[in-house]
């Protein structure tokens, strides 16, 4: 058997890393961000999704609503937010705040699907499945079709369409 010399060693050591590396860089989950906004009624959602191949990681929603314009009053809004709040408490991977202001709101929603149980999701009907189907992921693919069938259009770099 042939005795390794340490520049043999070396290279080695530096090609395992470097695959390693590689490896590691090729798993780190990309992004893509959504919106749906309505300048006549005033709406405006902004969606971050976060997600791995075809495997959905995170969701994170921030929605501006004017409310006269979207045709509610703050107290309508109001009792909306709260069943909300009802639904969502205790729910592992999901987080939910509004920040109320006279005339709009600013409702912030992320759901984490890495630690959300999502048999717990499709039975409060926080995502859709088929039935009697078992669901071990979101995919990132149907995601972006039922939004851009539901009028939400891809954004490039983050970059949101401001209301005005």
């Amino acid at each position: 058997m042939k005795k390794l010399n340490w520049k043999s060693t070396l290279l080695t050591l530096l090609a395992v890393f470097s695959l390693f590396l590689l490896g590691a860089c090729g798993q780190a989950p990309k992004k893509a961000y959504y919106q749906a906004i309505s300048q006549e009624k005033k709406t405006d959602i902004h969606l971050t999704l976060e997600f791995k191949g075809d495997k959905m990681m995170s969701n994170k929603s921030e929605s501006t609503i004017y409310y006269k314009e979207a045709g509610i009053t703050k107290e309508q809004f109001e009792k909306i937010v709260s069943q909300y709040k009802e639904l969502y408490k205790g729910m592992k991977g999901i987080t939910y705040s509004v920040d109320m202001k006279d005339d709009y709101a600013v409702e912030t929603s992320t759901t984490d699907y890495t630690k959300a149980d999502l048999d717990e999701l499709i039975k409060n009907k926080i995502v859709t499945a088929p039935a009697n189907q078992k669901v071990s992921y979101i995919s990132y693919k149907e995601t972006t079709k039922l939004l851009k069938e539901n009028g939400f259009k891809e954004v490039k770099d983050g970059k949101f369409e401001e209301l005005k």
